[in-house]
């Protein structure tokens, strides 16, 4: 009976897992691409500003450029709203269950439609769209299998942890992130997925590098220097500025959202998205440091010093394209832009603090401790920023000092009760996109049934539909003794699971229940 219920169990998570090394090979290969046509998008767009602000007529058909490129892009959000904004709150959105997309659709668009915004020099990076990418290929490979309903989710979060993985040259950070940012959860088959996925991935991208002379990492850094006991007020003093910029962001976020509520119907969404790649294209003839992803931001601040009031202009400007990028839903990521602007913040507390007695040998690891901190504070994802930190700077040691600052800001921003910035992202998108669809509610009995995939499953480990609650197990007599005394709540065949269900369209709903239970 053991090895039978083993043999069910293997039976169900290697398709997971099959399906996830697929995905990450296919997810490597086209991320790898993506980010190629993405560099020289952005040295294009700086090549093309350069010669276009040495002439009047230049400047005037740079702009008139960027300003018809907005209104391709209003076009095509128009006629595919999946790929509007940043592509990691869409996709953690189409990973929780909560917005419906079609893959095909959403990766060209999204391919597309951000390397118009790179080649215009709009202030989005890559990783989002990577992420969202990556989830497209995942629903892709997962509709190849008969079990697509119960394993989709698990195959789709491992290509958006992959395409994370290429996009930032991190995998370790991308595991955690799909865990602890996308999912909010640690469960075994998803943590099989996902690794299997970014590992395959991490693996065909480093090879297509090493053929093309590129680097798989995002970042170059030097290893930094190594803090003490000594300076622990000085790290403790870094995270109470951090969680005071985090602060300031959630709230511009919030400020932005209310008043786009109140001028949604003076300001058309076209004029919006004009405006915004009108003013890219100012900027980059002018200002360049305002604008693309924010990459050039965060190795200059890095590698050299500049003065307080330089790095508070810059670090306002980017604040407000951030916001303008946020409210008119431009197609690229913000993942990278909030590293950036991160940074800027972490480059003026660590000036702040050597002016304070903090050795200036260390004004660099405090500068990139202050950004992932400032990452981990409007994430709520603080391993992942730990692990971030490690990863971008090669340093494997000292985690006790890591720690100090990201968990510094991790526990004041909880105790304030602050929103996570791709969370609000997220609602509003969800807000927008499910506008006028009617909810029902309804509560269903099932049977499990032998072969089906929860067989031999905790229900904590099992990705039940968004809009579903588990309200009560009852064991089946054959095995209530033998497995369902050590708390765990195994599900095998026989037993009776009553859920409660929220849904737009009770046939999908039913079809992804029956997908996990077996039909009834």
């Amino acid at each position: 009976m053991k090895n039978t219920k083993y043999i069910q169990y293997i039976r169900n998570v290697m398709p997971c897992l099959w399906y996830g090394a697929v995905c990450g090979s296919f997810t490597g290969a086209v991320i790898f691409l993506f980010r190629f046509l993405a560099k020289h998008a952005e040295n294009i767009s700086r090549y093309a500003y350069s010669v276009a602000s040495e002439h009047p007529l230049g400047c005037v058909a740079a702009i008139a450029v960027c300003c018809a490129v907005g209104a391709v892009m209003y076009l095509m959000h128009k006629r595919l709203p999946e790929i509007k904004g940043g592509g990691i709150p869409r996709s953690e959105g189409i990973l929780r269950g909560l917005l419906p997309f079609k893959w095909l659709t959403t990766l060209v668009g999204t391919f597309f439609g951000s390397l118009m915004s790179f080649l215009c020099g709009v202030p989005v990076g890559s990783e989002g769209p990577a992420v969202l990418i990556g989830t497209c290929i995942g629903g892709a490979c997962s509709k190849l299998s008969k079990k697509e309903y119960a394993i989709d989710r698990y195959v789709m979060t491992g290509g958006a942890g992959a395409g994370f993985a290429v996009a930032t040259g991190a995998p370790l950070t991308a595991m955690l992130f799909s865990l602890e940012e996308i999912h909010k959860r640690f469960t075994p088959m998803l943590v099989m997925t996902v690794s299997v996925s970014v590992l395959f991935a991490t693996a065909v991208s480093r090879f297509l590098c090493g053929l093309c002379g590129m680097s798989p990492n995002l970042f170059s850094f030097e290893a930094t220097s190594g803090f003490e006991l000594s300076h622990i007020g000085y790290l403790v003093l870094l995270g109470v500025f951090t969680a005071v910029a985090v602060g300031i962001f959630d709230k511009s976020i919030h400020l932005i959202a209310a008043f786009t509520k109140t001028v949604k119907n003076v300001i058309p969404a076209w004029a919006k998205i004009v405006f915004l790649f009108a003013l890219t294209a100012v900027m980059g003839l002018f200002f360049s440091e305002g604008i693309y992803s924010g990459h050039h931001v965060i190795e200059e601040v890095h590698h050299n010093h500049s003065e307080l009031i330089f790095l508070g202009i810059v670090l306002v400007i980017r604040l407000i394209m951030m916001l303008i990028v946020t409210d008119c839903g431009a197609t690229g990521g913000i993942f990278i832009p909030t590293l950036a602007i991160g940074a800027l913040f972490g480059a003026i507390f660590a000036e702040l603090l050597c002016m304070m007695g903090l050795p200036t040998e260390f004004c660099c690891s405090a500068t990139l401790l202050g950004m992932c901190a400032f990452l981990g504070g409007t994430l709520r994802a603080p391993f992942t920023a730990c692990v971030l930190f490690a990863e971008l700077t090669g340093t494997f040691t000292d985690f006790f000092y890591v720690a100090i600052v990201v968990f510094t800001v991790n526990i004041i921003t909880e105790l304030l009760g602050q929103e996570p910035f791709y969370d609000m992202v997220l609602e509003h998108t969800v807000r927008k996109q499910n506008k006028g669809l009617e909810y029902q509610t309804a509560v269903f009995t099932l049977t499990v049934h032998e072969n089906s995939f929860v067989c031999g499953k905790t229900v904590r480990d099992v990705m039940w539909p968004y809009f579903c609650v588990v309200l009560s197990v009852e064991h089946s007599t054959d095995y209530r003794d033998s497995y369902f005394n050590d708390g765990e709540k195994k599900l095998y065949a026989g037993d009776i699971v009553t859920v409660r269900a929220r849904f737009t369209d009770e046939e999908k709903a039913k079809a992804r229940l029956y997908a996990l239970v077996g039909e009834q």
